[in-house]
């Protein structure tokens, strides 16, 4: 298995695989790909995505955001999604922002998963989905310096 940056040639992959697993279908992945405040990467086996995530810079508060974290339901938990993180930060540390940030539903398994990386918990928000505070965002941080 190999992690590499996503180019616009892998896009209908992507959206496929959005599609599919009913994951982010809003997103605009071809702007994550091809944005310059963005990168996109893909987790591949012998040429089939296994998985994909994403990195948003910010630069006016020297934070990188990651944007999401896909893992085919076929190779879920086998390590594959704490790998991913563990190359973003791995990334993440080769560059002059202060720390990387993340995002994931309270009751979702990536908090878990971000927790085992390292990042630790500095906030949430009731109303970032439109659920009526049902499902909770945890917004998670590890520091780069």
């Amino acid at each position: 298995m190999k992690i590499r940056k996503a180019s616009l040639k892998d896009l209908q992959k992507i959206k496929q695989l959005s599609k599919e697993f009913k994951f982010e279908l809003k997103r605009d992945w071809k702007d994550l790909i091809s944005s310059k405040n963005s990168e996109m990467f893909l987790l591949i086996d012998n040429d089939y995505i296994i998985g994909f995530t994403g990195l948003i810079y910010h630069k006016w508060n020297n934070t990188i955001q990651i944007s999401n974290i896909f893992i085919d339901p076929k190779y879920r938990r086998k390590g594959m999604g704490l790998k991913l993180i563990n190359f973003l930060i791995d990334r993440a540390k080769k560059t002059k922002y202060r720390c990387l940030i993340a995002e994931a539903p309270s009751s979702n398994p990536a908090v878990k998963l971000y927790k085992k990386a390292g990042f630790r918990k500095c906030g949430y928000n009731d109303r970032y989905y439109s659920n009526s505070g049902k499902k909770i965002a945890f917004w998670m941080s590890i520091d780069l310096k």
